[in-house]
């Protein structure tokens, strides 16, 4: 009953936490494109963007607020909207410092530097433009709005069909890469099976966790399968958790170095972006540092003893799981090689990825430079993987979100690239079902899971 009742509360909650992120991501989209347009005061108003305009044009159509007629306004008449709602200035005035109201901005072409600011003039409300000298401290540009926030249905009708059809086709090197990877990791605990018996399994194993994330996903699929294979049933098991652990540190190294590269290269270090790389490459280091850590104490039976991991870790909750880490390191310890080697292997994976979702940015006009999304794209589909919320429904689109923005990318293209990174793996992901009914690889009943699970409960508890 209570094993019953934390499956119920951890379901709620991860489908909480997708539906809050969802929402929350739906809440600032728009379908159509939309400006702020100055009235007579001067004053910035919301309207509808009816042609299919650049962020550079001369000008725009627009459907004027309060006729709801078309007219075309000049570019000098559209701003840009301030780093946040409701965000307040001090200038400096003859009758000395006053705070008002930053009403836009006037940013150069490439979003990077402010030529004026609008602010709510303290006499009679209407906008006037100061330059940056004029603020009280200076002006520090963050996030950058641009000044046409595109909606979805201009995505849609924007896309370029040549970078959307070299996204799908470049991703397939990912499952040849990734079942090479799991074959070596099979042979390094004696398991012998075929490449080919890896590749499909590995695609087995794909096709499931489209439909099945939670605990009878993917990776319980193919370590099921793989342990029909050989007598070591555990080791198949521990082999899948390894691969896995490994495809996700290798993520970490990849956009933490690339984060760290962009941070050091920069020329302002100050910016939005600049900082955004330099937390990530602290973030990085220190997830990095300390699995280390946890590496070289857990596999090192006096170290475990020294520091009382070993009395932490036999009140831990899923002693399975910590179980399956100590014995893999037991098992993975004569090849010390084989880790390095897996990791650098797993790099062109991730790298395919990443230009698999460059090129789909490209296609829905992302503003974002190329070398971004190596730090980008890495976070987004870590997000992903970690197990907060189902597909990382919500979680992968908040992270686009923030890391997107700052190079002046809207809410709208930031949803189209995490859309662009699931779709594309999910579509390649039901090519395994071609082998599923070939091959009749069924999802295990309750009682082979029972048995699977049963099994892996008794791994024998070695010490290293």
């Amino acid at each position: 009953m209570r094993q019953s009742a934390r499956q119920w509360v951890l379901f709620i909650l991860r489908w909480g936490i997708a539906a809050v992120g969802i929402i929350w991501v739906l809440g600032q989209m728009s379908f159509r494109d939309y400006a702020l347009v100055l009235d007579e005061d001067n004053r910035p108003v919301r309207a509808v963007v009816t042609s299919l305009a650049s962020e550079d044009a001369s000008s725009y159509e627009i459907l004027d607020p309060h006729t709801g007629q078309r007219r075309v306004v000049s570019a000098a008449r559209v701003v840009n909207p301030p780093q946040r709602p409701g965000e307040t200035v001090q200038i400096v005035t003859a009758e000395g410092r006053q705070t008002v109201q930053l009403l836009a901005l006037d940013l150069d072409r490439d979003l990077a530097r402010v030529r004026r600011l609008l602010v709510a003039s303290p006499v009679d409300g209407t906008g006037q433009w100061v330059v940056p000298e004029r603020i009280v401290g200076g002006y520090v540009l963050g996030v950058p709005r641009p000044r046409i926030e595109i909606g979805v249905a201009s995505l849609v009708r924007r896309a370029r069909p040549a970078p959307l059809w070299a996204a799908v086709l470049v991703f397939p090197l990912t499952f040849i890469l990734t079942s090479y990877r799991w074959h070596a990791l099979l042979r390094a605990l004696d398991i012998t099976i075929t490449r080919t018996r890896a590749f499909v399994l590995n695609m087995v194993g794909f096709f499931y966790s489209t439909f099945m994330p939670g605990s009878t996903g993917g990776d319980l699929l193919k370590a099921y399968y793989a342990s029909r294979q050989t007598p070591h049933r555990h080791r198949a098991v521990i082999s899948v958790i390894v691969d896995r652990a490994i495809g996700l540190l290798s993520l970490i190294v990849l956009g933490g170095s690339m984060a760290a590269l962009q941070y050091l290269t920069a020329v302002d270090p100050t910016t939005a972006a600049a900082v955004a790389c330099r937390r990530i490459a602290l973030a990085s280091a220190a997830v990095l540092a300390g699995t280390m850590l946890v590496l070289v104490v857990l596999g090192h039976s006096g170290l475990r003893r020294r520091v009382g991991f070993d009395f932490l870790l036999a009140r831990l909750p899923m002693q399975r799981h910590v179980q399956h880490v100590i014995e893999a390191l037991r098992m993975y310890r004569s090849r010390p090689g084989l880790a390095l080697w897996a990791m650098l292997v797993t790099l062109p994976v991730h790298m395919t990825v990443v230009i698999s979702a460059m090129l789909a940015g490209t296609a829905f006009g992302l503003p974002l430079p190329r070398r971004y999304y190596f730090v980008a794209v890495p976070v987004i589909v870590l997000s992903g993987a970690l197990p907060i919320a189902p597909q990382g429904a919500g979680v992968m689109e908040f992270f686009a979100v923030h890391l997107t923005r700052q190079y002046g990318a809207t809410v709208s293209q930031a949803f189209a690239l995490t859309m662009s990174i699931r779709l594309v793996q999910m579509l390649w992901n039901l090519t395994g079902g071609i082998f599923v009914l070939r091959g009749g690889y069924h999802a295990p009943t309750a009682g082979e899971q029972q048995e699977l699970e049963s099994e892996v409960e008794e791994l024998p508890q070695q010490r290293p």
